[in-house]
């Protein structure tokens, strides 16, 4: 069998109810206003609360690093329905530091990680290599015990709030994945600078960093001089399965309400058969990417993954979100043009913040044309791409 997902046991009741009686009492109130994708708070005020809130989750036994895995899926769907971050920043160095860290480095960040003490920054893509890596110009100089780095990264989420970053930095004078090495940088470093990018939604959830001539201690490297490829491999192959969460895929029930809404030649567009067609469309090809993502999950468990299953996934779901985003503003007419805090806009300008943010999933975790060149070579074996001359 390829997917082997079993059903919650009955048992765990009692565990589901409790999560949701702490959820009620709990939740913080907040100035910040979840929207769809991977969105960061602006006011510190926010954050710290969050802190307090992932904190008191982890504490009461109900966080998403659950070690019995029917109590992590039941954490995570219930969260997910508040809407409220219970992941604070780029946790892909979980894995970075579990597979390759020493024994110090998983005593002194994996548990602060977890209970939301310390949030991570994830410091690889730069203005001249995003998807690409192996074109990443930042370097590593080693100084006595420490290393001084210099460069610059952009597109990093919660780094402006972050007490530390996961850093790809080039030591030596070798050129593609030759030298790429994997730091941990202290974000209070001196030399370090962040700067908030204001995008298309109005909110500022990346960020330029800015590294001039930071020091960083030696027995920071994650894994083995020159092995940073190797330990980014592993880490963005977790991220093109978990990008989306479950509050992201429902992408047919989002077209249903809002057919139901809105009306079509004076009856309600869920009646139109056009309509219909394209929900029952979306409907398919959503099953199909749940069972991709499922049947991936099943082999993982059985120690059986390869570095193309993922990315597929990612396609599948980028793609049709964005086709669901477009549709859902067509489906609204005019109205979809109105953004949030307008009083006409339908769910507050919820899906047209999605449709400017439908985008970028596109890009996030290597882009969908750089991961069809990963499939093509590595999955079919057809002849690389040409890289042309550099």
């Amino acid at each position: 069998m390829d997917v082997d997902i079993p059903e919650i046991p009955s048992r765990y009741d009692a565990y589901r109810q409790g999560l949701r009686e702490f959820i009620a009492a709990n939740l913080p109130q907040l100035a910040f206003k979840q929207r769809s994708g991977l969105r960061a708070p602006e006011d510190p005020e926010d954050v710290a609360k969050l802190r307090r809130w992932v904190r008191s989750l982890h504490d009461a036994g109900y966080g998403a690093d659950r070690d019995d895995p029917f109590e992590a899926r039941i954490s995570v769907e219930e969260l997910d329905r508040t809407r409220v971050p219970y992941v604070l920043g780029n946790p892909l160095v979980v894995g970075a530091i579990v597979h390759f860290g020493t024994e110090r480095q998983r005593a002194a960040y994996l548990p602060a990680i977890a209970s939301g003490e310390h949030i991570w920054t994830q410091l690889f893509s730069e203005p001249d290599a995003g998807s690409d890596l192996t074109s990443l110009k930042t370097r590593a100089v080693l100084d006595g015990d420490c290393y001084v780095v210099s460069g610059q990264k952009v597109w990093s989420t919660w780094a402006q709030f972050s007490d530390f970053g996961y850093l790809l930095a080039r030591i030596g004078s070798g050129t593609g994945r030759d030298g790429i090495t994997a730091f941990i940088l202290d974000m209070d470093s001196e030399g370090v600078t962040t700067r908030p990018l204001r995008e298309i939604t109005g909110t500022t959830d990346f960020n330029e960093v800015f590294l001039d001539s930071v020091r960083i201690p030696a027995d920071n490297m994650i894994g083995e001089p020159g092995s940073g490829w190797k330990v980014a491999q592993a880490s963005l192959a977790h991220e093109r399965v978990t990008l989306p969460g479950e509050k992201e895929r429902d992408l047919a029930g989002v077209l249903v309400r809002v057919a139901r809404d809105h009306r079509r030649r004076g009856r309600p567009a869920i009646e139109d058969g056009a309509v219909r067609q394209q929900i029952g469309r979306v409907a398919a090809r959503n099953r199909m990417e749940r069972y991709l993502g499922h049947q991936i999950e099943t082999r993982a468990a059985k120690g059986q993954t390869n570095e193309w299953a993922a990315p597929l996934v990612k396609i599948w779901f980028s793609e049709q979100n964005l086709e669901v985003a477009d549709y859902a503003l067509r489906l609204l007419g005019g109205r979809g043009a109105l953004v949030e805090g307008e009083p006409l806009a339908y769910q507050d300008g919820y899906l047209q913040d999605a449709f400017l943010y439908a985008r970028s999933w596109t890009i996030a975790g290597g882009s969908n044309e750089i991961l069809r060149n990963v499939i093509g070579e590595r999955g079919l074996e057809l002849p690389r791409e040409p890289r042309g001359d550099r």
